[in-house]
């Protein structure tokens, strides 16, 4: 896009006086799917904006802004909406001995959320050992970045934030009815549509064990730039 001002003093010729101009105009961004922005260790997706002011006899001078980038990912969809529930168990081993069975339960209401939410955490969590366990719920950013032909990938996990439980007993059990985990606000959307990077989401729900393999269930997320819509009552 070109830009004259109005003042002309001949044919393909402007003058600007001396200064401030102010210049307002909008660009049509082309229509496609589009990766939203991302900054990450290994690469990134940006967009920018550059503006150059061409003088005669002069090289162009340049200006650029980066431009933060959202792509159209709806958490009204079907897939997106419908709840998810996984459960899991062990045994504990010591020497010869087998203690009582680890279990848990857990149930989201839905897959897709948008960056601010309060994830709700349903959840049952059963400890017939004699070790105090440690409930809690991670959420990990998992970015993949591949090479132009796909025949390399660099997978980077990160966490963004996690939340504690209550120290579960020896020979108790504990019930997450309300538990709620905020994702921060600057959080990233997934990204899926681009050819060398992926970015998704997973929730992790773990009960720590002292001297042993912590139990756990995973939920794959999808982080959405625009909310559930609930109709009003």
């Amino acid at each position: 896009m070109i830009i004259f001002p109005s003042l002309a003093v001949g044919a393909g010729q402007t003058v600007l006086p001396k200064g401030m101009h102010v210049y307002p105009f909008r660009i049509q961004l082309p229509y496609g799917d589009f990766p939203s922005s991302f900054q990450g260790v290994s690469g990134r997706v940006s967009y920018s904006l550059t503006v150059q002011i061409h003088r005669p006899w002069h090289l162009a001078k340049e200006f650029r802004t980066e431009l933060n980038f959202v792509s159209h990912i709806d958490a009204n969809q079907p897939q997106l909406r419908a709840p998810m529930t996984a459960s899991n168990n062990k045994e504990l081993c010591c020497l010869c001995c087998t203690s009582g069975p680890i279990s848990m339960s857990v149930r989201l209401e839905r897959r897709g959320y948008v960056p601010g939410e309060m994830i709700q955490i349903i959840a049952e969590f059963e400890n017939s050992t004699s070790r105090t366990l440690i409930p809690k719920a991670t959420l990990i950013q998992i970015s993949t970045f591949y090479t132009i032909s796909r025949s390399t990938r660099k997978t980077v996990p990160k966490e963004i934030t996690k939340i504690h439980g209550r120290p579960l007993m020896p020979y108790s059990s504990e019930v997450w009815g309300e538990e709620m985990l905020q994702i921060p606000d600057d959080t990233p959307l997934s990204v899926s549509n681009c050819q060398i990077l992926e970015v998704e989401y997973s929730l992790l729900v773990s009960l720590s064990i002292p001297s042993g393999f912590n139990l756990k269930v995973m939920f794959p997320l999808v982080l959405c730039s625009i909310p559930v819509y609930y109709p009003p009552v």
